[in-house]
């Protein structure tokens, strides 16, 4: 193996390379450049989900800086996101486009680029040193267009509990959608994504801030955002109600308050949510919110107290007809 494989497989941790040349060439989406909005997620690395480490999604690798990178994916339809690294390592410069165009690896993958804001983080491995000096960047589309599915599910960031769980055998993930679907009062599914034997579907759940078990997903059934009425943006904080054994808040992963609101709007469970701009929070130790800490609930109740300074411009709402 010449020196330069050697190198490529190094750098990236690919076991398997589908190239002849020197490099991978893409084949970038015929269309014209529009530059997208990105947002950089925390953290360092390529992107990943809530989950962690594990990006087995659709993508390719390109030997470019971060300039390149992001041309490239505005060229792209397809694209959802790109990680670069900065320069820094000594050695070649990647970057990593999220495609389906002209993807080598995972292509089979694509929830990530229908629905990009499973994309929460960056992280890297420590024996992917080089990737360090990566940041992910992602292009979040209007809420209303990649919140909620064709099917009428919206992702979950985060794991959801009930105690009522229905086994389904199903045969993909579409499938295990499909069967909440056809379920009568069904709110919920969630699955093992390498055994769709085990998929699961629920009339009742509870938001947790867990994270999916391993090689578990699920969506929830999105409710009609007009349900519950209009936000009330309270003057004063909301707590928790009176009585109420444990927090009922949950902390969710969140880009925005328009991102935060939607998974409220949409959530048949949610009632109120808060939050603002705090990058120092935490969902686990040395794991980082993303821009905006977000708090939904089912269960609140409207204080007398100012509202907390966690973040500069903390502040929350009530959907007025629940």
């Amino acid at each position: 193996m010449c020196r330069r494989a050697q190198a490529i497989l190094a750098v990236l941790g690919i076991f398997f390379w589908a190239a002849s040349s020197s490099k991978i060439r893409s084949k970038d989406a015929l269309t014209q450049a529009t530059a997208k909005n990105y947002t950089q997620v925390p953290g360092e690395g390529w992107c990943t989900d809530n989950i962690g480490v594990n990006e087995a999604t659709a993508r390719r690798f390109e030997e470019v800086d971060c300039t390149r990178a992001r041309n490239m994916c505005d060229s792209d339809a397809a694209c959802v996101a790109y990680a670069c690294m900065n320069g820094t390592f000594q050695g070649p410069v990647w970057s990593v486009i999220y495609t389906t165009t002209g993807c080598v690896v995972h292509c089979g993958n694509t929830e990530w680029v229908n629905n990009p804001r499973l994309i929460t983080k960056a992280q890297y491995t420590q024996n992917q040193p080089a990737w360090q000096t990566a940041r992910c960047h992602v292009a979040y589309q209007p809420l209303n267009n990649d919140l909620c599915d064709s099917a009428g599910f919206m992702n979950s960031s985060t794991a959801v509990y009930s105690d009522a769980w229905t086994l389904q055998a199903a045969t993909s993930e579409a499938d295990c959608a499909s069967k909440c679907i056809a379920s009568a009062g069904c709110m919920a599914w969630t699955g093992n994504t390498s055994d769709w034997n085990f998929c699961y579907t629920t009339a009742t759940y509870k938001r947790t801030q867990s994270a999916w078990a391993q090689q578990y997903t699920g969506q929830l059934k999105c409710a009609n955002a007009a349900s519950c009425g209009a936000f009330v943006k309270s003057n004063t904080s909301l707590g928790d109600p009176p009585g109420h054994s444990g927090s009922p808040w949950v902390l969710l992963p969140a880009t925005s308050k328009e991102d935060c609101v939607a998974q409220c709007r949409y959530d048949s469970t949610c009632k109120a949510y808060k939050g603002g701009d705090d990058t120092g929070c935490a969902l686990t130790p040395n794991q980082p919110c993303t821009d905006f800490t977000c708090y939904l609930t089912s269960h609140y109740s409207i204080t007398s107290l100012a509202w907390e300074t966690d973040g500069p411009d903390w502040e929350g709402a009530y959907r007025s007809g629940c």
